[in-house]
């Protein structure tokens, strides 16, 4: 399983890579939606979890692109943020591969999450 793990807090970044990388998940970082979109480029990911307010391209914007021109479009994308609103809120709900998880989240909450949208990802591929 391969993450694409975006965030431009950095301590946030280096912790939930540690952790995804314990639980045995191929991770692959980047610190906005400018680099997350060069990471998308000729590699295959199998889930996306970004931050919403970055600099240079934020979360809602490369959300935009994975989902129009990118063969990561089904891809599940796991939004992060410490800013809970119901415009975020409804842009993940729009789609059964979108999913919204406010932060601080306790690391328990945020691998359950990916653990149930691996699961139904899965189901739906199968």
């Amino acid at each position: 399983m391969r993450i694409l793990l975006v965030d431009d807090d950095e301590g946030f970044l280096d912790m939930m890579e540690g952790v995804l990388r314990e639980k045995g998940y191929d991770v692959v970082t980047a610190q906005d939606g400018k680099q997350a979109r060069e990471a998308l480029e000729g590699e295959k990911m199998d889930l996306i979890i970004s931050d919403v307010f970055m600099p240079t391209l934020d979360g809602v914007r490369f959300h935009s692109f994975v989902r129009a021109y990118t063969d990561a479009r089904d891809v599940p994308f796991i939004f992060i943020s410490g800013h809970d609103n119901e415009h975020l809120r409804g842009l993940a709900a729009e789609s059964p591969n979108d999913y919204f998880l406010r932060k601080p989240a306790p690391i328990e909450d945020i691998l359950a999450l990916i653990d149930k949208v691996i699961r139904t990802s899965t189901k739906r591929n199968s």
